[in-house]
């Protein structure tokens, strides 16, 4: 939370790509934190889809939110074999650039289109 709003302010708590950048982060922190326990990466990512997944369900949004949310943390999961080794600064200059590619979506079935691409609902 403190590095999204170092980055975008109170905007990430909107449906936006300050919200995508968050989720995504988030993601690939649970990842890095795990893998300081146990060095196994499949077994952090199948953690950090567990949690943020149950976050999902935990704390209920519409279903176009809720699918833009677990679209973009599973982007995050996916895009950690890409930071892997990164620091935390180029990590954040990475995920910026993908919030900055992020595509609008208006419905729960455009995220399919957008397999490694984050996405957001308003502007």
């Amino acid at each position: 939370m403190n590095i999204a709003y170092q980055e975008y302010g109170s905007k990430h708590h909107l449906s936006n790509k300050a919200n995508a950048f968050r989720h995504a982060l988030w993601a690939i922190l649970i990842i890095q934190k795990c893998l300081k326990w146990h060095n196994n990466v499949e077994k952090a990512k199948a953690w950090a889809k567990t949690f943020t997944d149950w976050h999902e369900d935990f704390s209920p949004n519409e279903a176009l939110e809720r699918a833009m949310d677990l679209h973009n943390n599973q982007v995050g999961i996916v895009s950690f074999e890409e930071i892997k080794g990164k620091n935390e600064t180029e990590i954040i200059s990475l995920l910026k650039q993908k919030a900055s590619e992020a595509a609008k979506i208006e419905t729960v079935e455009e995220t399919d289109k957008f397999e490694k691409q984050l996405v957001f609902i308003e502007e």
